[in-house]
């Protein structure tokens, strides 16, 4: 297990990221042992004062248990209700699949609904301009798995601000963004590209539309087909 040098200057945010971006890809499980404290200053390119102080506050999360004379180790549960430890919350549960997906699809389709609702013009001309960069992307064909999820998750990001609610967005942002190793996986594959830029198409009609079932019916359609993928340990392409 290896960690790659932080860069930015809010060094202790961007180690707590780094570590949330570990248990988004599945890289960090529960109850896996961290490296060692001098291994992770090496590995992250940090000072110990502040590698301390972003274990401190990810204990303080309930997401490490430091144990004196064995190490820090990812804790097997956690207890924590408030809205930042509900990541590390939702990430920890074991076999949160088909629970995860459910919100997921229960969120979805309800930001949608509400976008169309409350959506202003240029709201609506945000959403289909982030839908054309992912097809623009998929067209000249990126590589980059990462860069394609990003471009995912911000079609998704522009319909949730169309919702003007800060509690919605909030909410299904940090229920989407758990879902950043997954879509990669789908994402990676020349088929799921195509299943992407299809979604998206049939989302935004529904959402011009104005038409709640509809709007229902194209997110189901699109989860279902990604969600066949969750699942599926093939190479990618």
């Amino acid at each position: 297990m290896a960690f790659k040098t932080i860069k930015r200057q809010s060094i202790v945010e961007e180690i707590i990221d780094l570590f949330k971006g570990k248990f988004i890809n599945g890289e960090l499980k529960p109850g896996d042992k961290l490296p060692s404290e001098s291994q992770l200053m090496e590995q992250m390119g940090v000072g110990r004062t502040a590698l301390r102080e972003a274990i401190k506050m990810l204990s303080a999360l309930g997401v490490i248990e430091v144990k004196q004379g064995d190490g820090s180790y990812i804790v097997q549960g956690a207890s924590s209700a408030t809205m930042n430890p509900l990541v590390f919350a939702i990430l920890l549960e074991a076999g949160m699949n088909l629970e995860l997906l459910e919100l997921r699809t229960l969120l979805e389709v309800g930001y949608c609904q509400l976008a169309s609702q409350k959506a202003l013009p240029e709201d609506i001309e945000l959403i289909i301009e982030a839908g054309k960069t992912f097809e623009e992307k998929v067209r000249s064909k990126v590589r980059d798995s990462d860069d394609l999820t990003r471009a995912d998750l911000g079609f998704h990001f522009s319909i949730m601000n169309a919702t003007h609610n800060p509690l919605v967005i909030r909410i299904s942002r940090v229920v989407e963004e758990l879902f950043f190793g997954s879509i990669r996986k789908t994402i990676s594959r020349i088929e799921g590209r195509q299943w992407c830029v299809e979604g998206h198409r049939n989302i935004i009609f529904a959402i011009q539309a104005k038409h709640a079932d509809q709007i229902r019916q194209a997110v189901i359609t699109s989860l279902e087909r990604w969600s066949k993928d969750l699942d599926d340990k093939a190479p990618a392409e």
